[in-house]
């Protein structure tokens, strides 16, 4: 990703979390990930400042949970 750019690619958010695309809109579709903003009928891409605070939230749960993969 730019460290430029306010939004991410389907591509390079799966890139970061280390999954594939399609596991990608699996947890999306699951409720585990963030919503993307859809920018035409075909393109999504995620804000990157939502996908930090995700990010963020999930840390913050694993610690509090005592450090689990969750």
């Amino acid at each position: 990703m730019n460290e430029h750019s306010a939004f991410m690619s389907p591509t390079e958010l799966a890139r970061c979390l280390g999954i594939s695309r399609r596991t990608l809109f699996r947890l999306v579709s699951a409720g585990r990930l963030p919503e993307p903003v859809r920018l035409t009928k075909r393109t999504v891409r995620w804000e990157w400042a939502a996908v930090q605070q995700w990010l963020s939230a999930k840390d913050n749960r694993r610690k509090r949970q005592g450090g689990g993969n969750g």
